[in-house]
């Protein structure tokens, strides 16, 4: 079962955001000296009071959280970005990550039929096998990077 996180998750969902971090494969994004724990509390508060949605697990083993934030070219039109899924190690290939994304999934289409953004942008890791065009999203690009 999942729910919308609050303010009350907020020191739990920062040490699930340093783990996330430390899996990341870009060497500058890892590392206590670089992240930022504070930046992330204020983040996490702006999405909880309005600027997008988090949802957790109820036993608080993964999360994913969504950023609503107007479009770099077009300010007028707004998107829904996820910005991290994650879920602790030794409770991945199990249902959390699904219902998570489930979650969002449904949250982020209530907002498109509601007016409230213009599209939802999901993102799939290189070492994830995920076919979101089973799941009626369309690909936009590719990112790639070099350190």
């Amino acid at each position: 079962m999942v729910r919308l996180a609050n303010r009350n998750d907020i020191p739990i969902l920062v040490g699930m955001m340093r783990q996330y971090a430390e899996e990341v494969p870009i060497a500058a994004l890892k590392g206590a000296n670089t992240h930022d724990a504070n930046h992330v509390r204020k983040m996490l508060f702006e999405i909880l009071v309005g600027k997008g949605f988090i949802y957790i697990d109820k036993e608080i083993r993964g999360f994913i959280a969504a950023i609503k934030t107007p479009n770099v070219w077009c300010p007028g039109i707004v998107e829904l970005r996820e910005l991290a899924w994650w879920v602790i190690p030794e409770y991945r290939k199990k249902t959390i990550g699904g219902k998570l994304w489930l979650a969002f999934d449904r949250k982020a289409q209530d907002m498109l039929d509601d007016g409230e953004i213009d599209f939802v942008c999901t993102t799939v890791m290189s070492t994830s096998m995920i076919d979101y065009t089973k799941r009626g999203y369309k690909p936009l690009e590719a990112t790639f990077y070099r350190d």
